[in-house]
């Protein structure tokens, strides 16, 4: 756990700098210049900054288990040959939500999981750790810091911008809030391939929500949050009742060339599964992946399993229903 955090300690410190650097100097592009696609995306200044910190975690870790390094950008890495520790298998995604963040809009987090290495059969539910940490804005004063341990549970913890210092922490358990309405319901639809199939599975889906439980139009909210930890945090903190992001079942379903989701924007899954959030896949099954860098996701999660319940029959008719159509 210790040196997952200071991994994101490093990776703050370097995206607040460069951030900085471009608010003073009002040059967006120290932050947002376009840069390669490395392994799972196209990667961005602020990207390369946040990379650099990956060497130092890899030798700190590597001087004690063999370690296999996987992330977004740089891909496979290898520290600790040698090593006498439990090999470990290590997933990070230094910056998700760069987009947002590289224009100083709204957070981005760095994720990390951590299991024992199982080469290319592990997995996220192989993870025994998990961190997950906001890289705020310049205008922030406080970031979040989501932690687990398997069979240990979950924490969230503020921590001071200026300091690092921690303000307070506390165990992070899924909201006992049911309610539908007077909150989000969102759907992800981050490109204009995607959104008229997107806009009309959310129409049908709200439609049926909205007749079976009788609900307020107008108390049904939408966010698209670019970034599938950020989503996550709303989610485990119970601001959104339900995420949809389908993506990768629209690509599988209808052969579009869109970007979704990938295993490392989940590399912080054991932290709603100890706080007890009902994360499925798009058939429906309890989430999992391989911990690489390329498999095309799909995430539906719930704030608690009663909206689970209530909400997950709805989204499955009106899936089978467009696939039917």
């Amino acid at each position: 756990m210790a040196d997952v955090r200071a991994l994101h300690e490093d990776i703050r410190a370097r995206v607040s700098e460069c951030l900085e650097r471009a608010r003073v100097s009002d040059d967006r592009d120290l932050a947002a210049a376009p840069g390669e696609w490395r392994a799972g995306d196209l990667t961005y200044a602020l990207d390369d900054v946040a990379d650099e910190a990956l060497a130092t975690f890899g030798r700190s870790l590597g001087q004690r288990y063999p370690v296999t390094l996987v992330a977004e950008g740089p891909g496979l890495l290898r520290y600790g040959d040698g090593s006498e520790g439990r090999p470990l298998r290590v997933l990070v995604d230094p910056v998700d939500g760069t987009r947002s963040l590289m224009h100083d809009m709204r957070s981005a987090w760095a994720v990390t999981g951590v299991a024992p290495d199982h080469g290319d059969l592990t997995r996220l539910s192989d993870c025994e750790v998990a961190v997950q940490t906001e890289l705020p804005t310049t205008s922030a004063g406080i970031y979040h810091v989501l932690t687990a341990i398997a069979g240990q549970g979950a924490t969230i913890a503020r921590h001071d911008v200026r300091t690092g210092k921690c303000l307070d922490a506390r165990p992070l358990r899924a909201s006992a809030d049911d309610r539908i309405d007077n909150g989000y319901l969102c759907f992800a639809r981050f490109l204009p391939v995607e959104r008229t199939l997107v806009a009309s599975l959310e129409q049908a889906f709200l439609e049926e929500v909205i007749d079976a439980f009788d609900l307020s139009p107008r108390l049904i909210y939408d966010d698209q949050y670019l970034c599938n930890a950020g989503q996550m945090f709303y989610v485990v903190t119970g601001r959104y009742r339900m995420l949809a992001d389908l993506r990768g079942w629209l690509h599988r379903t209808y052969g579009i060339d869109n970007f979704t989701a990938k295993p490392y924007d989940m590399a912080a899954l054991l932290v709603y599964r100890e706080a007890g959030v009902p994360i499925l896949d798009e058939h429906f099954a309890l989430f999992d992946a391989p911990m690489d860098t390329e498999t095309r996701l799909s995430i539906l999660a719930f704030a608690n399993p009663t909206l689970a319940q209530r909400l997950a029959p709805a989204l499955a008719d009106v899936m089978d229903g467009h696939t039917s159509a």
